[in-house]
């Protein structure tokens, strides 16, 4: 009794009675799109919308709030707390007498605490599904790590159209630049609007307790054929509102895309309904031009499920897909959607991946990830509501459905999601009294600013890289005694801070501080590399302009091969030594063409470039900083069109 005292208060609202009888109270929504918020008020964010029917677990009454004539339902669904209004909502009591003895039935099963409070409500709504658990052989953490690292193979993407969900992206170097604000989006099989998700966002997917509601536990449901509940009806239902809806799918057998999906269930043992889910999350509601049938060179063949589809463009996946389709003869949408559920079947149901979300989550060693239908995270979320949805249309909800549910190893506590904001608090030019300390973005957070006595206030003024982010601190700024740091804030749009820092040191003797120089000289640097200059100018007026400013320094240059260079022009790789009383840096010269650092930008620099993309020799982490000439951050067949274009002076290389 005590455990499920503990349960219950957790997540239901119940009275007791004697012999441990007790009402649940549930919550069913009675209207259309109503919403799901974060509080009980109408401007409040919005978590979910929900339907008709539609049942959330109830916590408690609000009489606070807005927006709403009657009360705020304080109520939960699957992971996610949040308030519904009473106006388009029923508070039910369920006596349940069964209720505790079905929470020991699911521990006898094996299922852990975190999962029995789902299920057990799902259960009381819906007697007739059944549940069986999957143990996976595998740690939580271990399998994240897995879906993580298969990053090159694009395994864990998710799709974002215009930087909506920037805060579920990977921010590792492999997958952004954080000085420019550029996420990687040339994934294996993915196109330009699929980006790499982060560990957060594939944890809170893949764990499988966020998803033990009414709609997206269909994830779960074992895919086997079932002609009890998968009828013609059904299907034609569930192709409502599609390309499909009331069409031929073979003109010459006069068969429907319902024919088609029923005949595919039937002969290969799968759920019609998931075929159809498969498809519209493939190619879309409306189709997409690998089902158009008219693509140049593969007229008449057609890729329901984007079997093969892969490629780094849209272009080359498209053909890629229609390649293997017409290996397989489906010259009609009848021939490839019952061909390719053939390939379901064989590939993935009789592997044991037999659910929507073994499909997309391979869970089954030693080789984990290996073989995995999509590679969306999302897929089999929304998948499932579109699965939900055909049975709901047909009044079969309350079948006899068979969920298979994962528990992993060493799971924690919960996974959430993260905040969908762009996470970029970088600034692109940081300068004091109208003097840039830099003005491209870089990693460098700390500035040391050598001002006389007679300065009593400074100006800052800043730039972002994202333009979602805020900026403080900057503006006019008093000065107080010799020494004072400035600190200016960066806040990105999902949180994130970023501190700069400008240490200020007034005195009447002092010799400047080496970023200072550059600094008052406009000399461009991040810290590490000094650009700007000219082909062709001379590294003895450098140094001498450096000396000239500070007496006190002793500047010395160095070509790359470390012998010292005291006259000449200047290559890229050259170094420049300042030593001054207080500190003492090197800076390499930086060129863009100049590949081979001869400082000159010739026909051998975009051989080099070349021979780097033919993978025949590799250019140096350092070399590619050199190559980048059209400043992109990577080295490709435009850099070397750039560096051409150079040479025969249609458009010179900005340095």
């Amino acid at each position: 009794m005590k455990k499920m005292s503990y349960f219950v208060l957790l997540l239901l609202s119940f009275i007791c009675f004697s012999n441990h009888t007790f009402a649940i109270s549930i919550i069913e929504v009675n209207g259309y799109d109503v919403r799901f918020r974060s509080s009980p008020s109408t401007n409040s964010t919005i978590y979910n919308s929900f339907n008709i029917g539609e049942k959330l677990t109830y916590l408690a009454t609000s009489s606070s709030g807005n927006g709403c004539s009657g009360p705020w339902y304080k109520a939960q669904y699957a992971s996610t707390v949040g308030y519904i209004c009473s106006d388009y909502a029923i508070l039910k009591e369920i006596d349940s007498s069964e209720y505790e003895d079905y929470q020991e039935y699911l521990k006898d099963l094996g299922f852990p605490d975190t999962y029995i409070p789902y299920l057990t409500t799902l259960h009381t709504i819906h007697p007739n599904w059944q549940f069986q658990i999957m143990n996976v052989d595998i740690t939580f953490n271990n399998m994240v790590n897995i879906e993580y690292d298969g990053h090159s193979q694009g395994w864990s993407l998710i799709e974002d159209t215009g930087s909506y969900y920037d805060g579920y992206k990977s921010t590792d170097s492999w997958a952004y630049n954080y000085l420019t604000n550029v996420f990687r989006n040339n994934y294996i099989g993915g196109g330009t609007n699929w980006y790499a998700a982060n560990k957060q966002v594939i944890s809170y997917y893949l764990d499988p307790r966020n998803f033990l509601n009414e709609k997206q536990i269909f994830m779960f449901e074992t895919q086997t054929f079932n002609s009890a509940y998968h009828t013609k009806d059904g299907v034609e239902l569930a192709l409502k509102g599609t390309f499909m809806e009331s069409k031929l799918a073979d003109e010459e057998n006069n068969f429907t895309y319902a024919d088609a999906f029923i005949e595919a269930g039937v002969e290969h043992g799968i759920s019609p309904y998931l075929l159809i889910s498969r498809v519209i999350q493939e190619v879309g509601a409306q189709g997409s031009t690998i089902v158009s049938g008219t693509v140049a060179g593969y007229e008449g063949y057609y890729n329901f499920y984007n079997i093969n589809a892969y490629g780094n463009t849209n272009t080359e996946t498209i053909t890629n897909g229609l390649k293997y389709a017409k290996s397989q003869d489906w010259s009609t949408p009848y021939k490839a959607i019952v061909g390719g559920a053939e390939f379901l079947q064989n590939g993935y149901l009789d592997q044991g991946q037999n659910t929507l979300y073994l499909q997309k989550w391979d869970l089954f060693g030693p080789n984990y990830g290996n073989h995995q239908y999509m590679q969306n995270i999302q897929a089999p979320s929304t998948e499932s509501i579109k699965t939900y949805n055909a049975y709901k249309n047909v009044n079969l909800i309350d079948s006899s459905f068979t969920f298979v549910i994962p528990v992993f190893k060493e799971m924690p506590e919960k996974t959430t999601l993260p905040s969908k904001g762009n996470p970029n608090n970088y600034l692109s030019s940081l300068s004091v009294n109208g003097s840039y300390l830099f003005e491209s973005a870089t990693h460098e957070t700390t500035f040391n600013l050598n001002l006389d006595t007679t300065s009593s206030s400074i100006d800052i003024a800043a730039t972002k890289v994202s333009n979602k982010s805020t900026i403080s601190g900057t503006g006019s700024v008093a000065l107080k005694g010799n020494e004072q740091t400035i600190s200016i804030l960066v806040t990105a749009e999902n949180g994130d801070t970023r501190t700069y820092k400008i240490n200020i040191t007034r005195s009447t003797s002092i010799s400047l501080d080496i970023s200072e120089i550059l600094r008052v000289l406009n000399i461009k640097n991040d810290g590490t590399y000094i650009y700007g200059y000219e082909l062709g100018t001379k590294i003895e007026s450098i140094m001498k302009s450096i000396s000239d400013k500070e007496p006190q320094a002793t500047v010395t240059a160095f070509n790359k091969d470390g012998k010292e260079k005291s006259s000449g022009i200047i290559a890229s790789g050259d170094i420049i030594n300042i030593k001054t009383d207080r500190e003492e840096k090197n800076y390499t010269i930086l060129i863009y063409g100049d590949v081979n650092g001869d400082g000159k930008i010739t026909a051998s620099d975009y051989m080099t470039i070349k021979n780097h993309i033919m993978d025949i020799k590799k250019l140096s982490d350092q070399e590619k900083l050199y190559a980048d000439a059209n400043k992109d951050g990577k080295v490709t067949a435009s850099d070397y069109m750039t560096i051409k274009n150079h040479i025969m002076d249609i458009k010179k290389i900005t340095q």
